[in-house]
């Protein structure tokens, strides 16, 4: 029984500051609220977020209009104009600076002020700066392709959904009858 307090005792002894420091390295090395903004604008997160914003807008519409003109096959250039309004209307009243505040405490939670340090040196640098000047054609290039494999999927799928509840109705009515 002494030997297995002593064993305990000693494993405790090794453990628990190994523990304590960890967990006051992990509070100590985070970033503060302005070296996250700093790094933001580093990336220029703001106009990525634009960009984003509106190539998922521009896939959006055309998602839209293609449904508008499923539902109204003879629609005029007036009617899908009114309908790109609505989208424009949805994209551009979102508060962006509050989309940045609130993004800052999650990068506080998954990166040291270190992990920041190296990875603000690297978007320094040429090759951090390129792939900062092409992620928007990337990111859109990469939306176009994925919004169009994902319009033909929803489309299948909604013939799919569609046929089947055909069915259940008609054997709905079946029964009633």
């Amino acid at each position: 029984m002494k030997k297995l307090i002593l064993l305990l005792t000693l494993c405790a002894s090794q453990i628990i500051p190994t523990y304590c420091a960890a967990q006051q390295s992990s509070t100590a090395a985070m970033p503060d609220k302005a070296d996250i903004v700093k790094f933001l604008d580093l990336i220029h997160a703001k106009t990525q977020m634009e960009q984003a914003l509106d190539a998922m807008a521009k896939q959006t519409r055309m998602g839209a209009e293609q449904g508008f003109k499923q539902r109204v096959p003879d629609a005029t250039p007036e009617q899908l104009a009114k309908v790109d309004a609505v989208f424009n209307e949805l994209f551009t009243s979102l508060p962006l600076d509050q989309m940045i505040d609130a993004i800052v405490p999650i990068y506080q939670k998954h990166l040291t002020k270190t992990d920041l340090t190296a990875i603000m040196a690297f978007y320094a640098s040429p090759a951090g700066q390129k792939i900062l000047t092409e992620m928007p054609a990337i990111m859109s290039e990469s939306m176009q392709a994925g919004g169009e494999i994902g319009r033909r999927t929803f489309e299948a799928k909604s013939k799919e959904f569609d046929k089947k509840v055909d069915d259940l109705v008609r054997q709905a009515n079946t029964i009633k009858n």
